[in-house]
């Protein structure tokens, strides 16, 4: 009966052990279309392909992570606005963030985007995540800063240590528009040639 008995347990490990592997098989699976398609999705060719994504896009090329710089080096749009935690978190992240997107564009036809009502809200929208994946040495170099040490790297101490005490507070609440620099002047140049062609063509409709 004891033989029995164990024999039993050890099948019954067997399955659990069978169970576990199949499911992590499964989920590995399913885990790497979703890569892929989020992957197609997040290219700056594609997050730019909107209309009012267009002073985004443009601001972005003339920025030191668009592409202006000695090494020619042009960071994605994802990696600012997408947080470098898992693929659940980043596919929530950008499912949103794509839906408010897609329904401004092709639902509410906006024109452009509220920038300073999103100016104010952009810590919501750019991820510390991404910032410190690519400046890796900012926060060590912070962290070991004197008063010998140059003026970037001890205002990097005092903002680190304030992110310690206020959860709000970010790389963004100080680097304001470091990757879409004139974004504000670029939209209000917009603007008005937009109202400039609505005013010509009212002219022409009253001549």
């Amino acid at each position: 009966m004891k033989k029995l008995f164990a024999e039993a347990r050890n099948v019954k490990r067997a399955v659990v052990a069978l169970l576990v592997a199949v499911g992590m098989g499964l989920g590995l699976l399913s885990a790497l279309p979703a890569t892929e398609v989020m992957h197609a999705l997040s290219t700056n060719e594609f997050c730019s392909s909107c209309h009012t994504m267009e002073p985004m896009a443009e601001t972005f090329a003339q920025s030191i992570h668009g592409g202006n710089n000695s090494q020619g080096f042009v960071a994605e749009c994802v990696d600012c606005h997408l947080p470098k935690s898992n693929v659940v978190e980043e596919l929530y992240v950008k499912g949103t963030s794509g839906m408010r997107h897609l329904w401004g564009e092709y639902v509410l036809g906006m024109e452009n985007l509220d920038y300073q009502a999103l100016h104010e809200k952009r810590t919501d929208f750019v991820f510390d995540s991404g910032c410190e994946s690519c400046h890796k040495q900012i926060e060590p170099r912070a962290v070991a800063a004197t008063e010998a040490s140059s003026i970037a790297d001890q205002t990097h101490q005092l903002a680190f240590n304030r992110k310690e005490t206020d959860a709000n507070f970010q790389c963004s609440s100080c680097h304001y528009d470091i990757a879409h620099p004139g974004l504000k002047r670029n939209m209000r140049l917009r603007e008005e040639k937009l109202l400039e062609t609505l005013a010509a063509l009212q002219e022409g409709t009253n001549s």
